[in-house]
C-alpha cells in the first residue's frame, strides 16, 4: 500500500475525529435549537399530532457524530491522497508542504467550498421528508462532478507539462485549461437546481450554523495537510536512519 494512503486514512480518521470533538461543542447546540424550532413550527400546523419520543438519546447522538466524522475524514483522507499523488504528478520538483497545502486546498474547494456555494448547509431535520433523498442526491452529485472536474484539470495540466518544454507554449496552456475548469464551474453551477425546500430557521441562528460547519471543514482539510507532512517527513527520517532508500510516497526501492 502507498505511503501516502497509509498517512492519508490516518491523519484523515484523526482530523475527522478532531473536528467530530469541534462540532460537539459548539454545533450540535445550534442543530438542537433548530430542531426544536422546526418541531414547534409543525406543531403549530399540525396541533393534533402525536408527540414522537427521540429514536436515540442525545449523548448516543454526540457519540455517532464524533464516530461519523471520523469515517467522513478516512474518506476524504483517501480523496486528499489521490490529490496529493496526482500534483506531485505534475509538479514533482515540489516540496511536501507545498504539495499538501495546494491538495488539501484543492480538495476543499472541490467537496467543500463549491457545493457549499451551490447548496448552502441546512441543520439536520430542517426541511421536507419528503424531498430529503432529492435534495441529497442533488448535493452527492454535485460533489462528484465537482470532485471529476478538478481530477480532469489536474491530469490535463500532467499532460501539458509532459507534452511541452517551452515555458511560454506551457503558459498559453495552463491558462486555456484553467479557463476551460471555469467555464465547467459556472455551466454546472447554474444547470443544478436549486433547493426546493424553504428554510424556516432564523437567519441568525441559519448563519451561526453554516459558519461553524464551514470552520469544521476548513478544518479538517488544514489538520490532513499539516498532517500529510508531517508523517511525510517520519518516513523520510525512519530511512535516513536505517539507511533505506524508499520512495517517501510511495513507498517504492529508489536505486
Amino acid at each position: 500500500m502507498p505511503r501516502i494512503l497509509i498517512v492519508g486514512l490516518l491523519v484523515g480518521l484523526l482530523a475527522g475525529l478532531l473536528v467530530g470533538g469541534f462540532h460537539n461543542l459548539f454545533t450540535v447546540p445550534v442543530i438542537e435549537r433548530a430542531i426544536d424550532i422546526e418541531e414547534a413550527r409543525s406543531a403549530l400546523e399540525n396541533p393534533n399530532a402525536p408527540e414522537e419520543d427521540p429514536l436515540v438519546s442525545l449523548r448516543t447522538q454526540r457519540w455517532g457524530m464524533a464516530l461519523g466524522t471520523g469515517i467522513y475524514g478516512a474518506i476524504l483522507g483517501i480523496v486528499f491522497a489521490a490529490g496529493y499523488s496526482a500534483l506531485r504528478r505534475v509538479a514533482p520538483d515540489w516540496k511536501p508542504l507545498a504539495l499538501a497545502i495546494t491538495a488539501a486546498t484543492l480538495g476543499f474547494w472541490a467537496l467543500s467550498l463549491f457545493p457549499f456555494i451551490r447548496y448552502p448547509l441546512v441543520p439536520p431535520g430542517v426541511g421536507e421528508p419528503d424531498t430529503l433523498t432529492y435534495r441529497q442526491g442533488l448535493q452527492i452529485t454535485f460533489m462528484i462532478l465537482s470532485v471529476v472536474g478538478v481530477g480532469v484539470l489536474l491530469y490535463g495540466l500532467r499532460e501539458i507539462n509532459q507534452r511541452f518544454q517551452e515555458t511560454r507554449i506551457r503558459l498559453k496552456m495552463y491558462s486555456g485549461a484553467a479557463l476551460a475548469y471555469v467555464v465547467f464551474a459556472v455551466i454546472m453551477f447554474f444547470a443544478y437546481p436549486p433547493n426546493p425546500d424553504p428554510v424556516p430557521v432564523p437567519i441568525d441562528l441559519l448563519e451561526l450554523f453554516r459558519t461553524l460547519s464551514m470552520i469544521g471543514q476548513f478544518l479538517i482539510w488544514a489538520l490532513m495537510a499539516a498532517g500529510a507532512v508531517a508523517g511525510i517527513q517520519w518516513y523520510e527520517r525512519r530511512d535516513a536512519k536505517t539507511g533505506n532508500h524508499f520512495d517517501s510516497v510511495t513507498g517504492a526501492r529508489v536505486n
